[in-house]
């Protein structure tokens, strides 16, 4: 059983709504400064597009979402359906593996832009090795030099303590740059969500090439756990 997708991640996702309101305000602000010059989308890893923009999607042509859930494709449709219908956008579902295919989808669509929505960061759990679980992030990273792409993933994950009466989460934009600015800079956001004990890491603080304007975005994932995601979009 796969509790990074089916229908026990759709159920919390239905139920959360309102918990992760914030988190999906922040994602549409920061998805509405993505410009792209494409006008095909190409949605890798779309689930039910839960956290998704309707807003962003409409403003492409022709949109295709992949994901091996057999409930992504139908509940993508309910949630997006028919937004993506009154700017005569044309939505195309596919249940596959795109990571299997990636080559094939790039070659079969030069023009398109890919996003890889809150999958990336997924990953490490469908590879029994960490380390090969990277490599893979990186070749693929690699794969889209010269493409128009964007990403949705988490970072880091853990427990949190929040203090009594504190209902904003924290948010945080800035160019990717490895110097120890960036680590402190870390630390504070790590501070802000109140993290405690062990975190996790989920393989994708490299994802981005450096000078890419990434949203730190605070995900509160259950009560007591709070997710890093990050978005960013590269042009080339």
């Amino acid at each position: 059983m796969n509790l990074s997708g089916g229908i026990f991640w759709h159920g919390r996702a239905w139920r959360s709504q309102a918990a992760w309101h914030q988190t999906c305000t922040e994602i549409a602000t920061a998805l509405a400064g993505c410009e792209h010059a494409s006008s095909e989308l190409l949605l890798i890893g779309a689930s039910a597009g839960w956290m998704m923009s309707s807003n962003w999607l409409q403003g492409f042509a022709k949109v295709d979402t992949w994901d091996i859930d057999p409930l992504a494709a139908p509940l993508f449709r309910w949630r997006h359906g028919a937004a993506l219908k009154a700017s005569d956008c044309a939505l195309t579902c596919h249940r596959s593996d795109a990571f299997a295919n990636l080559e094939q989808l790039l070659q079969d669509r030069p023009n398109a832009c890919i996003f890889f929505d809150n999958v990336l960061g997924q990953y490490r759990f469908h590879c029994a090795d960490p380390d090969q679980a990277s490599e893979n992030i990186a070749h693929l990273v690699r794969r889209l030099r010269g493409r128009e792409w964007g990403s949705l993933h988490e970072v880091y994950s853990g427990p949190v303590e929040r203090p009594r009466g504190q209902h904003r989460l924290p948010a945080m934009q800035r160019r990717v740059q490895g110097t120890s600015d960036s680590a402190a800079l870390d630390q504070h956001w790590f501070e802000e969500l109140g993290a405690t004990g062990e975190w996790l890491d989920h393989l994708t603080s490299s994802v981005f090439p450096e000078a890419t304007l990434v949203h730190h975005i605070a995900w509160p994932f259950k009560p007591d756990t709070c997710h890093w995601l990050q978005l960013g979009w590269v042009r080339h």
